[in-house]
């Protein structure tokens, strides 16, 4: 056996300094000092130590040859500071970069970090004003995105008109920004949660349409939660239609990977149910279960999907087929938790040896109908 390595640490310093010279000889243009203070305080705040790393990032921002350099070095100070428990020390200094003109890369983040540093210090008021500042002068950059849910739900605490009233006060002058899409949805939810149904559902119809797939964030929330609505005003044609609406636009990777959304695969099966409960449509139900098991092949829900088709061709008087169905089901995915209902339930079924499954089918799987 071997001893302790006891040029290990050597070694490790050694390829640090390795590392600062190959990373300051790809990078001239950043500077040797600049980068040797930022690898140091990247060390320091990964092992925890962020007094050091702020200090070290100082260092850097002052090194440093490139103005965005600088700015982004003098943010990474702040935050270190924060994380370091001196939130009044980054908070000035994330001002400092906040209110800094002409602005840097870093701006924006930094304006977004100061006001979640006095919104979790108390001052809530005053936070939520500024991330409503962040918003009109940065509306196109990724932090004023994340303030608009923040500044909707603090207004919304407190009363969902004047929220509604801040989003219509504001939204003529950022239509054509990146925060368009979420003020509209945002809108949607708050009409819901204030009971207007319908509107509601036309706001989430018209953020889908005027944000569609793919560049649209909530094109699928958007449909699902319009469909929802259809469904509880008793309309379930249209609900249908507009779950068909979402998954018409399904994408299928050429190599790897997957385009699917979240939404995607619980619209499917949404179809299905109101096919099978609503619109009295059994048949239907089950080619969309079927093309649910067979096409989104990265889906959750594909077991559930294959073991509800089965349960539709029991009824339907078809054992032979439904048989056939479990008979893949418990092949392809022998660890569902559906494996030893589908045995139960077709004797000639045979457990895989390696399943992982329930050994036997769970008391609230007996009636398939009760797990949908």
């Amino acid at each position: 056996m071997r001893g302790p390595d006891r040029l290990a640490p050597a070694r490790a310093s050694a390829l640090a300094a390795a590392l600062v010279g190959v990373l300051a000889g790809c990078a001239p243009a950043h500077g040797a000092a600049y980068v040797k203070a930022f690898a140091d305080a990247e060390r320091a705040q990964a092992s925890g130590r962020h007094e050091i790393a702020a200090a070290r990032f100082d260092v850097a921002a002052k090194e440093a040859r490139l103005p965005r350099d600088k700015a982004y070095a003098e943010y990474l100070a702040a935050m270190s500071l924060a994380r370091a428990g001196n939130v009044r020390d980054a908070t000035r200094r994330l001002d400092a970069i906040c209110s800094a003109r002409p602005p840097s890369e870093s701006t924006p983040e930094a304006c977004l970090r100061a006001a979640g540093l006095r919104i979790d210090g108390g001052e809530a008021d005053r936070g939520h004003a500024d991330l409503e500042r962040l918003v009109a002068e940065f509306p196109d950059r990724e932090p004023a995105r994340s303030a608009v849910p923040k500044i909707v739900r603090y207004r919304g605490g407190r009363s969902k008109e004047d929220a509604l009233a801040w989003i219509d006060r504001v939204e003529p002058a950022l239509r054509s920004t990146r925060l368009a899409e979420c003020l509209s949805y945002e809108r949607a939810k708050l009409l819901l949660a204030l009971g207007r149904k319908e509107g509601a559902r036309d706001a989430f119809v018209a953020t889908a349409t005027r944000h569609p797939y793919p560049k649209g964030a909530y094109f699928d929330d958007a449909l699902f939660h319009a469909a929802e609505i259809e469904e509880d005003l008793g309309r379930y044609a249209e609900a249908v239609a507009l779950l068909e609406r979402m998954v018409d636009v399904r994408e299928v990777a050429s190599f790897m990977g997957s385009y699917q959304r979240p939404r995607f695969s619980e619209a499917k099966f949404r179809i299905a149910k109101l096919y099978e409960h609503k619109l009295n449509d059994r048949a239907h139900a089950r080619k969309v279960l079927h093309e649910l098991w067979d096409e989104y092949t990265t889906s959750t829900l594909r077991d559930d999907a294959l073991f509800h088709e089965a349960a539709l061709w029991r009824k339907d008087g078809d054992a032979k087929t439904a048989c056939e169905r479990l008979a893949t089901l418990a092949r392809e995915l022998p660890d569902s938790r559906w494996v030893p209902c589908a045995v139960a339930l077709c004797p000639g079924i045979t457990r895989a040896e390696k399943s992982r499954a329930p050994v036997t089918c769970h008391a609230y799987l007996e009636r398939p109908e009760a797990a949908f």
